[in-house]
């Protein structure tokens, strides 16, 4: 059926077609025959898993704790999507103008784009959730259906909480700077209750048992995350408990309506400022002038920290790996070296930071016109490019190495060596395997990125494979440390063509726009 120009279901649906723009062609077919096939047997795992599953379920709700933290993690991270999405609709796609200068009503247009947020938040949820209404309902547990309405509350819900929180931003710091500033918390908001769940391992012992201890009383049935708490009211919704479905379905739709009304006028200001380049003004020039200093190593570090600095982008999409290291060097810390996986998974999350680092300082250069006019060899300036991504990440890894080594010097020389070898190696892949590209597409290297991607994963892969047989399988150890060698070596080879094309006689070649 073709819908009326005009209305809100065409606004919609271009919304939701402008969603899936990027997914086209033989993606979309691929990733729909592959999504039909996964749920056809999610739903046959529902079916074989009740009714015994369901008495499982149902006993969890004497201690709701499990299931509820399962929830209020899923929310945490689709506040953290909805937060790009409403950032996105905002500022990025810079089609606002048209829409605002069209006689559809300005209160409409927000209410769509809310719509189409909340729709792209609760699809993963409804493909994961939806399988085991359909089940319930033939196996006679027709309370399972309350996750459609369950489904469609959360997400109109976190549809609300990061719309707010955007809008929040846009009035503090200007349009501009919220598109940063939201990119970075979604970031931070996506993995805080990971961060929080590690939170006693970071606890002395006694200070841990007494949290514990504290805990534990708390989920008491008087305790205020008790089986009684309104805290666990969604997971009941979800099990058809009538007062608790109602309560969430009247949080979800009555905060995405709050939301909208609060702050429709504040979006229509924000889109107008973002349209018209407004913002902030820039600071007036120092009347003292620039200060230019000497030393073209210190000038070339300086200037690619600062860069990589002052694009939130990168930042914001790098930063979860900072975060999840961050547990881990807690766990260290605790443990010491013991511990036979602390020190892998540190190396395999330093290598891949210097990865990121090293292709946005050496292949994202967004002046390479600038450096292949430069009086100075590019293989210098390379180098140093090299050293400006490398170092930030052992400075990260140094204060756990010289914690640890009065405790366990072979553990620490293994993370300083392979550490170091990781972030080494990464950075060399860029430069004997050149493949130019821009910063925003920070996360899709891998798959642009050829065999270049390939041959770095694989000597991650390796550098890894010798932290672990340096603790544990030490005969096995010259076959691992061959592997990142080996890796290295084809790097150098296959990049032979476009270093030649990228460097050719000596100076970068300048990227097309």
């Amino acid at each position: 059926m073709k819908l009326k120009p005009g209305t809100w279901p065409w606004l919609l649906e271009h919304e939701l077609r402008v969603s899936w723009r990027g997914v086209g062609g033989r993606s979309f077919c691929l990733i729909a025959a592959f999504g039909s096939l996964l749920w056809f047997f999610m739903h046959w795992a529902a079916w074989a898993s009740l009714p015994g599953g369901y008495k499982l379920l149902r006993g969890m709700l004497e201690m709701p704790v499990f299931l509820g933290g399962l929830y209020w993690l899923a929310v945490s991270l689709l506040v953290s999507q909805t937060m790009v999405h409403a950032v996105n609709a905002l500022i990025v796609r810079g089609d606002l103008d048209l829409l605002l200068s069209s006689p559809l009503s300005q209160r409409s247009i927000f209410l769509v784009r809310g719509f189409s947020i909340a729709v792209s938040a609760g699809l993963l949820p409804a493909f994961a959730a939806l399988p085991l209404a359909h089940a319930g309902l033939l196996r006679g547990y027709p309370g399972f259906l309350a996750l459609y309405p369950l489904v469609i509350a959360t997400a109109l819900g976190c549809a609300a909480a990061g719309i707010f929180i955007t809008m929040t931003l846009v009035r503090l710091l200007g349009a501009r700077r919220a598109r940063t500033a939201g990119q970075v918390l979604a970031a931070v908001i996506g993995v805080v209750f990971f961060l929080s769940f590690q939170l006693p391992n970071a606890l002395p012992a006694a200070a841990r048992k007494a949290f514990l201890a504290g805990l534990k009383a708390q989920l008491m049935e008087n305790g205020l995350f008790g089986p009684g708490s309104p805290l666990w009211w969604p997971v009941r919704a979800g099990f058809g408990e009538l007062l608790p479905l109602l309560a969430v379905a009247a949080v979800g739709a009555g905060g995405f309506w709050l939301s909208v009304s609060l702050t429709y006028r504040r979006f229509i200001s924000g889109t107008q400022e973002a349209i018209s380049g407004g913002g902030v003004p820039a600071a007036a020039d120092s009347p003292s002038g620039p200060v230019f200093r000497s030393g073209l190593v210190r000038v070339l570090l300086l200037k690619e920290w600062r860069l990589v600095l002052r694009d939130m982008q990168v930042i914001s999409q790098s930063l979860l790996q900072l975060l999840y290291l961050v547990p881990m060097v807690f766990i260290g810390f605790k443990s010491g070296p013991e511990n036979k996986f602390i020190i892998p998974v540190i190396v395999a999350a330093a290598a891949m930071l210097a990865g990121n680092l090293a292709w946005i300082t050496i292949n994202a250069e967004e002046a390479p016109e600038l450096m292949a006019t430069a009086p100075v060899p590019i293989s210098k300036v390379l180098w140093i490019k090299a050293a400006a991504a490398v170092l930030p990440v052992l400075a990260l890894l140094l204060p756990l190495a010289v914690w640890w080594a009065p405790r366990g010097p072979l553990a620490a020389a293994t993370l300083l060596l392979c550490g170091a070898g990781g972030t080494l190696s990464a950075a060399l892949v860029q430069i004997w395997s050149p493949r130019a590209g821009k910063r925003g597409d920070l996360k899709n290297r891998y798959k642009q990125g050829g065999a270049a991607g390939v041959i770095e994963l694989l000597s991650t892969i390796g550098w890894i494979g010798v932290a672990v047989c340096a603790g544990s399988y030490r005969e096995w150890l010259p076959a691992a440390a061959a592997a990142p060698a080996i890796a290295l070596l084809a790097a150098w080879y296959s990049g032979s063509g476009a270093r030649a094309e990228a460097w050719g006689g000596g100076l970068p070649a300048v990227r097309r726009a």
